[in-house]
């Protein structure tokens, strides 16, 4: 009896049945006798290789991560990727008005109801990827009018990877790998 994985490229398909059929022509199954039961032949193959572009966490160790040392920082997100499983964002950093970066990334910045133009982009062409912990808190604040207190809710990476401007900035709160473990975003009126 013969069992073929029929996942298996054609080429190594064939391969493989040009293989039984050698075994079985070399044990008399092709009309001769035979003084036993019929071999089985068990054709396997390793799983396929495919390039990602970038190595799992399981083969290198922890994701790539461009925050380590900082306690926070603040800007928008470009896009979330995976890597070995582990969402990691490709963040955009931005200033803050009058605030030098290294006093954001050691205590963050208020975020709250403003009208003025407190944050900007400076970086549009330098990139960070910043991984998140499993479990991180997204809280998703929105402003109803300048004199209310902003409206906050439960969010999720998947919604904070879709905000719109100018809703997208966001303070991320980093651990001491550098690690996102809790992120709110701004909110403008």
């Amino acid at each position: 009896m013969t069992i073929i994985d029929f996942r298996l490229p054609i080429r190594r398909l064939t391969a493989a049945l040009c293989a039984s059929m050698t075994v079985a022509l070399l044990t008399g199954c092709a009309g001769g006798s035979s003084t036993g039961p019929d071999p089985a032949v068990t054709v396997t193959a390793k799983p396929a290789v495919t390039a990602t572009g970038a190595p799992s966490t399981s083969e290198t160790g922890p994701p790539k991560n461009d925050d380590a040392g900082r306690k926070f920082d603040l800007g928008t997100i470009v896009k979330v990727v995976q890597d070995g499983g582990v969402p990691v964002l490709i963040f955009d950093r931005w200033t803050t008005r009058g605030v030098k970066d290294s006093v954001v990334a050691a205590k963050g910045v208020p975020m709250g109801i403003h009208s003025d133009a407190r944050f900007e982009n400076q970086n549009s062409r330098t990139t960070f990827r910043i991984p998140v912990v499993d479990g991180a808190i997204f809280t998703y604040t929105h402003c109803v009018a300048i004199d209310q207190p902003a409206q906050q809710r439960s969010s999720t990476l998947e919604e904070f990877a879709r905000l719109k401007s100018p809703e997208d900035v966001i303070l991320l709160t980093l651990d001491p790998k550098g690690q996102v473990t809790q992120a709110q975003n701004d909110a403008p009126c």
